[in-house]
């Protein structure tokens, strides 16, 4: 692996324009990692032009986003972090750069043409990754790179609750940690919530089903989002796991249409069966235990539901 993180630098090095671009509808270690790098190659490299590009939702705490022309584009360096997946971005972020590189931690493989992938699909996020890759590379990891590195962390590991969470998740998080970062302003500025939100949860709770065999569903049409005044992405990824923690079920999944192109997106979260494979039969990806895609009409859900049922009656 030291073999492609030099690789990697000496790309970096290379080009006078860098492009760090990452999955649309980010969360946080998609805005983590693609912001704590921004932020640490800009410090260290000051003469070069590095853009970050991408959509921005309600969890953006980071930065503000660039505009980058098909010139610019053409003859840069295009780092793309926490994906490998065509359906997970927008054609127009790959369509032109002069090299493409990625950089992540899900169990799928590149389906973009791409001149170097470095991917750790044992790593807890891609924020961990660039982490590592950024101390391996000796370039120093500034205050405003460790506050992002540290969100993506605590983003995808639930607060170091999760099973992908290791030694090395640890280890680097305490060196981020020492670069001065208050911890509790931190988990104040993901966890705190309004009473308004609250009530939506309870809302969302009682719309919960259930198949034959526990797999636990929501199914969230647009008359829900519009409604209750909410947005897809809070709908789809911030209320999935309002269905885990229940000891009867194994597996659940959210399935949020989506208000403007009207597609399903299906959030797929399991305690410890590996159900990736019923994203990647639907054209997605992700990790064994949390994956998604995105879907067409409500006949595909059913059909994710039935293939998520059918994995617990294969385990009885």
């Amino acid at each position: 692996m030291n073999e492609i993180k030099n690789k990697v630098f000496s790309y970096i090095n290379e080009y006078e324009s860098i492009i760090i671009a990452r999955h649309k509808n980010p969360d946080l270690d998609a805005y983590g990692s693609q912001f704590g790098l921004y932020y640490a190659l800009k410090d260290y490299f000051k003469n070069k032009k590095i853009y970050v590009i991408g959509d921005t939702n309600s969890l953006n705490q980071f930065g503000e986003f660039d505009e980058v022309n098909i010139d610019i584009a053409k003859k840069s360096l295009l780092l793309i972090l926490d994906t490998v997946s065509k359906q997970m971005l927008d054609e127009n972020v790959y369509k032109y750069y002069d090299k493409l590189i990625f950089i992540d931690h899900h169990q799928n493989n590149p389906d973009i043409k791409n001149d170097l992938a470095y991917q750790i699909k044992n790593a807890s996020s891609a924020a961990e990754i660039i982490a590592d890759l950024l101390m391996y590379w000796n370039i120093p990891i500034n205050y405003d790179s460790a506050r992002a590195l540290y969100l993506g962390i605590i983003g995808d590991t639930g607060r170091f609750k999760y099973s992908n969470t290791t030694e090395k998740t640890l280890l680097i998080a305490s060196k981020l940690l020492s670069k001065g970062l208050n911890i509790q302003e931190i988990h104040n500025s993901i966890y705190l919530e309004s009473r308004r939100n609250k009530e939506i949860k309870n809302i969302f709770f009682q719309r919960i089903k259930y198949s034959k065999n526990n797999v636990a569903y929501s199914k969230n049409d647009i008359d829900f989002i519009l409604e209750n005044n909410l947005t897809t992405n809070y709908v789809s990824r911030g209320l999935v796991n309002q269905m885990s923690g229940m000891r009867e079920v194994p597996i659940w999944v959210n399935f949020t249409e989506d208000t403007e192109n009207h597609k399903i997106y299906c959030e797929i979260r399991s305690r410890d069966i590996a159900v990736i494979n019923v994203a990647i039969k639907f054209g997605g990806g992700g990790h064994l235990h949390a994956c998604g895609c995105t879907l067409n009409n409500w006949n595909e859900v059913d059909l994710v539901i039935s293939d998520l049922d059918n994995l617990l009656e294969e385990k009885k």
